[in-house]
């Protein structure tokens, strides 16, 4: 029997880790110990372990991951017996083998002998959900099963990180096979979560939404009462269901809730496919929808409220509730997130971060609402979007004082006055010694310098 310690670093994480409750399963099956924990833990860190497996998500956690696997560099006999996998390892071994000495396992665990010699595929094994109870970190949803149903995507966007991640799109596994898994060993769940790229590309995706229905996620279906829900939660594209009508129909025949669909790029042709997916959807009888929006890749601040205006426009015209879940671009080589694209802002950015951190990082279907937060005009946006924070995020405490002060004071600016005043507070914003830099620029600045940093300091409130 072998000593296995499974980490995930303390980053912020809504779900739980599959892959290392995938190798919980394997390890448990040879009769090893098994050890999960999220973070530093000083006890554990002082006690011998023959494998430490470290999780990682998002390339910007990979500092506080590589901090991890040095914290635990000690426990182990020597660095091989730190494995470190997952998405941002994939992305950037590299960084990681400079920064810690470690073992990097790259791709998914989709293959035989990769955690030693023959071993299965981990891909494939069903999840280890009772670590869980062995953390106190609360992972949503609890009380779901969370598949992966086929692996990769048809798409190459050059924004995403699944082509790298996993090259080759095809089927994965079955859906009774995991169900019933999950079932055997931990009891039945509530809820269904599926974590594929672009499920809908598959052929025969008709027979996998056959499979969900049969394992109990029919459309209006219950268990102990309570009505249970399908969530594809990567998302659905647009394209596909815009191309293929009858695949509304089928997704209609599963208890699916929310809709998640991807409105990344506002080109005349991919508007046109999302404005006929919700169509098509509402058609079914779907209400509820959630649209994940990139923003700060190719588009423009200008693409980005317009895109808002669209969903309100759905909303009204077909009576449905699609919020907005706007996503900030870092491109796959960075591991830090202030990365500012050629056509936005660092201010800009700034106050639509400052905005989300209002509305809780999503944006009412309601348009009067889109109106208050994100203003009634493009002009009035990126106003709003070059306010101080405090005065975006408690709008309507500031609304009488601080923030009227500054909007007379940034009206009276020309459009190259705005944008030199906005490249000095990209600049501040990285500067160490705000008053010394302050008081080196322009002094037709100054009364709006203090809205941001009064008396050359940064506004905590």
């Amino acid at each position: 029997m072998r000593n296995i310690l499974l980490v995930e670093p303390d980053y912020r994480s809504k779900f739980p880790p599959l892959g290392l409750l995938k190798i919980a399963t394997y390890h448990k099956g040879r009769g090893d110990s098994v050890s999960f924990v999220r973070g530093k833990d000083e006890l554990l860190r002082s006690l011998h372990w023959h494998r430490i497996y470290v999780a990682s998500l998002f390339t910007w956690e990979l500092p506080r991951t590589v901090k991890t696997i040095k914290y635990y560099a000690s426990s182990v006999a020597s660095p091989e017996h730190i494995i470190v996998g997952g998405v941002g390892a994939t992305l950037l071994p590299d960084y990681i083998r400079k920064n810690a000495s470690c073992s990097v396992i790259e791709g998914p665990l989709d293959k035989r002998g990769l955690l030693g010699a023959n071993s299965p595929p981990i891909a494939e094994m069903v999840p280890d959900y009772g670590i869980l109870d062995t953390v106190e970190y609360d992972y949503q949803p609890r009380d779901a099963y969370f598949l992966r149903i086929t692996k990769g995507c048809i798409r190459s966007c050059k924004f995403c990180a699944v082509p790298k991640l996993e090259s080759e799109f095809g089927y994965l596994t079955q859906v009774e096979k995991q169900v019933k898994g999950v079932n055997r060993l931990y009891g039945e769940r509530q809820n269904l979560v599926v974590l594929d790229n672009n499920i809908l590309a598959i052929d025969g995706i008709e027979e996998r939404i056959a499979d969900i229905r049969k394992m109990g996620f029919e459309c209006g279906a219950k268990r102990n009462g309570r009505g249970r829900y399908v969530d594809f939660n990567q998302g659905l594209d647009a394209r596909l269901i815009s191309e293929k009508p009858d695949l509304a129909r089928h997704l209609a025949s599963i208890c699916l809730s929310p809709v998640r669909l991807a409105f990344d790029f506002a080109s005349a042709k991919m508007e046109k496919s999302y404005r006929k997916a919700i169509e098509l959807l509402a058609g079914q009888g779907f209400h509820e929808f959630t649209n994940y929006m990139l923003f700060n890749f190719n588009d423009s601040p200008k693409d980005f409220y317009h895109r808002l205006f669209v969903n309100a426009d759905l909303n009204r015209n077909l009576g449905v509730r699609i919020s907005g879940f706007p996503m900030r671009f870092v491109p796959m080589s960075s591991v830090k997130r202030g990365f500012v694209s050629d056509k936005w802002r660092w201010r800009y950015l700034r106050g639509i971060q400052c905005v989300l951190l209002a509305t809780h990082g999503l944006v009412s279907p309601n348009p009067d609402f889109i109106r208050a937060a994100f203003g009634d005009n493009y002009e009035e946006f990126l106003e709003i979007l070059s306010m101080p924070d405090r005065y975006i995020i408690h709008r309507e405490h500031h609304r009488n004082d601080g923030a009227r002060s500054w909007t007379r004071s940034f009206r009276k600016l020309s459009d190259s006055g705005k944008a030199e005043f906005l490249d000095a507070l990209e600049v501040l914003n990285r500067s160490r010694n705000k008053p010394t830099d302050i008081a080196a620029q322009p002094r037709r600045y100054k009364s709006l310098f203090e809205h941001y940093y009064p008396d050359g300091r940064v506004f905590r409130e």
